[in-house]
């Protein structure tokens, strides 16, 4: 009987345990820190933007599966969310008829590839965010590499000409890596650095 009891004792120990406890299990690494910075986005408006485009320090809220998803950055004051299920802003009057605001995660480059597992996160941006800007139709503004995250504005020559600026970006060992973007009406394509800016520091908050 007493060994029972004593057996008894070592399961529940044991099943109270979470696995990062045992001997020998790391601990997940801490994800790197987000500053917000509105300030700066506002401060590479051009200045007769500066009545259409103000940005603030946001919070998106968006319902994702069973849990909710936060997305806080550097967005403009008067720009819609889309529905609460998508991290998408529309802009009003001021912005233009085309212009908009998205975060999305992105496991992939195509549906036999969407399994969210670490993968290499540059090569796998590189070709489902960036190459189909790489075209006849659209001139590359800027294209800038750093570690765990890209940058590029690309503006369209022929349609509705629009600027669209893309960020990527990425963790070690991460399943996904995650876009910013914006496509931005011929009236306000001057801000682009601004909106490029404000995608490179995206905090998020919760498993999307």
């Amino acid at each position: 009987m007493i060994k029972q009891i004593a057996f008894a004792l070592v399961l529940v120990v044991a099943c109270g345990k979470k696995s990062g406890d045992q001997a020998g299990d790391k601990a997940a690494p801490a994800k790197p820190a987000v500053t917000i910075d509105a300030a700066a986005a506002n401060a590479l408006v051009p200045a007769a933007l500066k009545d259409k485009i103000v940005f603030e320090k946001r919070t998106i809220k968006i319902k994702r599966g069973r849990d909710d998803v936060s997305y806080t950055l550097a967005a403009p004051k008067t720009w819609k969310q889309q529905g609460e299920m998508f991290a998408s802003l529309k802009a009003d009057d001021a912005g233009g008829f085309f212009s908009k605001m998205d975060i999305n995660p992105n496991c992939g480059t195509s549906f036999k590839d969407s399994e969210c597992k670490p993968k290499d996160w540059e090569k796998v941006a590189d070709t489902a965010t960036f190459a189909p800007h790489v075209t006849a139709n659209e001139t590359i503004v800027k294209d800038e590499k750093a570690k765990g995250r890209r940058t590029m504005i690309s503006s369209e020559t022929s349609n509705t000409k629009i600027t669209r600026v893309s960020v990527a970006w990425w963790n070690d060992g991460d399943s996904k890596y995650h876009i910013c973007s914006a496509d931005l009406d011929e009236t306000i394509k001057d801000a682009a650095p601004a909106f490029a800016k404000a995608c490179e520091a995206v905090a998020i908050d919760g498993d999307d």
